[in-house]
C-alpha cells in the first residue's frame, strides 16, 4: 500500500475497553495531565515533612504534618477516581458495553473523511477535513488517534483497519509532515 492516491476505509466499532484506553492516552500521555497533581502531592509531602522535622519542637507539627499527608495523598487519589468514574459513567451513556458501530473514517489523497453511524451508506461524509488542517496523529500499541484538533479526535482501532496500523501509519506518513506523528508503545 504505497502511493498518496490509496484510499483507506476504516469502520470502527468502539467497546468500554477501547474507549477507557483512549482516554487514559488523551489525558494522560498527550495532555500530561498527571503532573499537576504528581507536583500538588510532592509539594505537600515536602511540607509535610518539614512538620514531622519539627515534632518535639514546635506543638502540633505531628498532627498538621498527619493532615498535609493526608492531603497529598487523598486529593490525587479523588481526582483520578473521579476521572475513571467519569470515563466509566460516559462509557455507560454511550452504550459502549458492547462493541458499537460508530463512524467510518476513510483517508484519502484530498484528507479525512467521517461518516457517522447510519449514515455509512451515504456518498458524502458528514465531515471532512483536508490533511493540512489535521492536527496530528498518534499510534500505540492498540490505535491510532487521529486529532482532527486539539481536542477532537478520530480513533482508528489496530485490529479494525485493513492492513493493519502499519498500513494506516504509511498512509498517514504520505500526507502528514513528521512532527504531525507521534508514536507512543
Amino acid at each position: 500500500m504505497s502511493g498518496k492516491n490509496t484510499v483507506l476505509s476504516v469502520p470502527v466499532q468502539l467497546d468500554t475497553g477501547m474507549f477507557r484506553d483512549f482516554a487514559l492516552f488523551d489525558v494522560l500521555q498527550r495532555q500530561k495531565r498527571w503532573k499537576r497533581p504528581l507536583l500538588f502531592a510532592v509539594l505537600m509531602l515536602a511540607f509535610a515533612a518539614i512538620c514531622f522535622s519539627q515534632v518535639g519542637v514546635r506543638e502540633g507539627a505531628a498532627l498538621l504534618g498527619g493532615v498535609l499527608t493526608a492531603v497529598a495523598l487523598g486529593l490525587p487519589l479523588v481526582y483520578f477516581g473521579m476521572f475513571f468514574r467519569s470515563v466509566s459513567l460516559q462509557a455507560k451513556k454511550m452504550g459502549l458495553s458492547t462493541p458499537k458501530s460508530v463512524y467510518r473514517v476513510e483517508l484519502g489523497p484530498d484528507g479525512v473523511g467521517m461518516w457517522p453511524a447510519g449514515q455509512q451508506d451515504k456518498a458524502q461524509p458528514a465531515a471532512s477535513h483536508d490533511w493540512e488542517s489535521v492536527y496530528g496523529a498518534w499510534r500505540t500499541a492498540q490505535a491510532v488517534y487521529l486529532y482532527i484538533n486539539a481536542t477532537r479526535a478520530y480513533l482508528l482501532p489496530a485490529e479494525e483497519i485493513p492492513g493493519g496500523a502499519d498500513a494506516a501509519w504509511t498512509l498517514l506518513g504520505e500526507h502528514l509532515p513528521a512532527e504531525k506523528l507521534h508514536v507512543t508503545r
